[in-house]
C-alpha cells in the first residue's frame, strides 16, 4: 500500500541556515556478520568509555576537525547497517547526516567485492588490472547515449570529491589556458587549496581569506529567498550573471577557465537550478572560451531519482564531470571524466600518477556500487519513493490543516523543493 510505503533507505542530511536537506541513499540491505580478528579486542575494550575516546580525540587532533553533536552528546558510530548507524550501546541511530553510504551502509555485494578483492591484491595504479578498465567503461556508459562523454570520455580515478575536483580544474586550465574561474555563493566543491579557493562556502565563511582574484562569486539561483523567484524566468536572470562575470574576467585581460557547479547545490541549501538556468549559463561560457564542470559528487548515481545524473536534469551536457561520496560505498573512491580533447591537453609529458587512485579494491566497490543500483532498481526506487516523500511533505506544509491546539500545521515550513532522494525542507 503506498500510503505505508517504508523508506527503507539511509537518509543523509545537509543543513545551511535553516534548510534540512534530505539527502538519502539508495537503500534495500543484506548483511553477513564480518569474521573477528585479534584487533577487535581492544577496539571494543577502547570503545567501552566513550568519554576517554573523546577525550583522546581532542587531545591528539586539530580543533578544526569537528565532532557532531559535540555541543551535546558525542556519538561513537562502530557500526553500520542499511539506513541505520549504530553506537557502542547497540542503539541504532537513522542516518540523516551522511550521504556516502549510497546503497546502504555494509552492503553485502560491495562489502564482499572489497574482502575479495583485499584478499587477493591491492597494488599501485601503474598496473594493469581489469577491475579499473571494467570500471571506466561502465562509468562511461552512464552518460547520454551520443555523448561526448558516452563516445569517447577520459577517465581518471582518484581518491576522493576534493581531489576529483582540482583534478578537474587544472584540466580545464590546460584546455583553455586561462586561470579564471566563475562559480556559485555558498558553493563548497572541496578541501585542497584549490578547491576551498572555489568554495565561497569556505573562503568567505569562518577562518576564510576572501575570494582570490582570480575567482568571480555568481549569486546562488535560489527561487525561494534570491532576488528572481518566477519559476519561468528566474533561470534566464541568474544565467546573466554568468554573463557579467565572464564579462568582468575579459576586462581585466584576463581569460576564463571554467564554471564550476554542483548539479544541485546540496550545501548552499539543496538548490536545484531554475528552469534553463544551466543552458544558458553553458551556451554563456562555451561562448567565451571556457568549459562546464559539472561537480556531482552529492547529485551522481541516480540519487535524482528520475536523472543518473544531476545536470541531465537541465538537458545539458558538461565538459568535466566529477563524482565522489557516494561511488565506493563508503570506500575511497572518486572520479573525474572529460571530454578527450580535454584530456589531451593535460597530456604535456608530466605524469599523472595517483598511488591509490582507482586501485584494485577501490575499483571493484565501484563496480558493485554500479551494479547494486542496476540489480535492486535503485534509481526507480529513488523516483517513486522521493515523490512519495515530497508529497508528504507537502501535505506536512499544509496550512489550511490544524493541530490539536489549532494551529496551523504548516505554518514553520516555508519551501519544499528537491528530486527523487534529494529533498530539502526550508523553514
Amino acid at each position: 500500500m503506498r500510503e505505508t510505503r517504508k523508506l527503507d533507505a539511509f537518509v543523509g542530511g545537509l543543513c545551511f541556515g535553516g534548510v534540512i536537506g534530505v539527502s538519502i541513499a539508495l537503500w534495500k540491505i543484506q548483511r553477513k556478520k564480518p569474521g573477528s580478528c585479534a584487533l577487535d579486542k581492544e577496539l571494543e575494550e577502547y570503545e567501552a568509555d566513550k568519554a576517554d575516546v573523546l577525550r583522546d580525540r581532542q587531545a591528539l587532533f586539530s580543533k578544526n576537525q569537528s565532532v557532531s553533536y559535540s555541543n551535546s552528546t558525542p556519538l561513537m558510530i562502530v557500526k553500520g547497517e542499511g539506513q541505520y548507524l549504530i553506537d557502542e550501546k547497540g542503539t541504532k541511530w537513522l542516518d540523516t547526516r551522511n550521504n556516502v553510504g549510497h546503497v546502504g551502509w555494509q552492503n553485502e555485494r560491495v562489502t564482499t567485492a572489497i574482502q575479495n578483492q583485499m584478499s587477493r591484491c591491492n597494488s599501485n595504479s601503474r598496473y594493469l588490472h581489469p577491475a579499473r578498465v571494467l570500471l571506466a567503461k561502465k562509468l562511461r556508459n552512464t552518460f547520454k547515449a551520443g555523448s561526448a562523454l558516452r563516445e569517447n570520455g577520459i577517465c581518471f580515478f582518484v581518491n576522493s570529491g576534493s581531489e576529483a575536483n582540482e583534478l578537474a580544474f587544472r584540466l580545464a586550465r590546460a584546455f583553455t589556458k586561462g586561470t579564471n574561474s566563475i562559480v556559485v555563493e555558498r558553493a563548497y566543491h572541496g578541501c585542497t587549496n584549490i578547491t576551498v579557493d572555489l568554495s565561497p562556502y569556505k573562503f568567505l565563511g569562518r577562518g576564510g581569506e576572501g575570494k582570490p582574484d582570480w575567482v568571480e562569486v555568481i549569486q546562488c539561483p535560489d527561487t525561494y529567498r534570491g532576488i528572481y523567484q518566477d519559476e519561468d524566468t528566474a533561470g534566464t536572470q541568474y544565467a546573466l550573471q554568468v554573463e557579467h562575470a565572464c564579462d568582468k574576467i575579459a576586462a581585466k585581460g584576463e581569460k576564463l577557465a571554467g564554471f564550476f557547479i554542483e548539479s544541485g547545490m546540496s550545501v548552499a541549501g539543496v538548490i536545484l537550478p531554475p528552469k534553463n538556468y544551466l543552458k544558458e549559463a553553458y551556451e554563456c561560457v562555451h561562448s567565451n572560451g571556457g568549459v562546464c564542470i559539472a561537480d556531482e559528487v552529492q547529485t551522481g548515481l541516480g540519487r535524482f531519482g528520475d536523472y543518473f545524473w544531476g545536470f541531465e536534469q537541465q538537458d545539458v551536457q558538461p565538459d568535466i564531470v566529477t563524482i565522489g561520496k557516494p561511488f565506493g560505498n563508503g570506500f575511497p573512491l572518486a572520479a573525474v571524466v572529460c571530454r578527450k580533447e580535454i584530456a589531451d591537453s593535460f597530456s604535456n609529458g608530466m605524469e599523472f600518477f595517483t598511488t591509490f587512485g582507482g586501485n584494485p579494491v577501490a575499483c571493484v566497490a565501484g563496480l558493485a556500487v554500479l551494479q547494486e543500483i542496476e540489480k535492486g532498481n535503485l534509481q526507480k526506487n529513488a523516483s517513486e519513493t522521493g515523490r512519495y516523500l515530497k508529497r508528504r511533505l507537502i501535505d506536512l506544509a499544509d496550512t489550511s490543516k490544524r493541530d490539536r491546539l489549532g494551529r496551523k500545521i504548516g505554518r514553520l515550513i516555508g519551501d519544499i523543493r528537491g528530486s527523487g532522494f534529494f529533498q530539502g525542507i526550508e523553514f
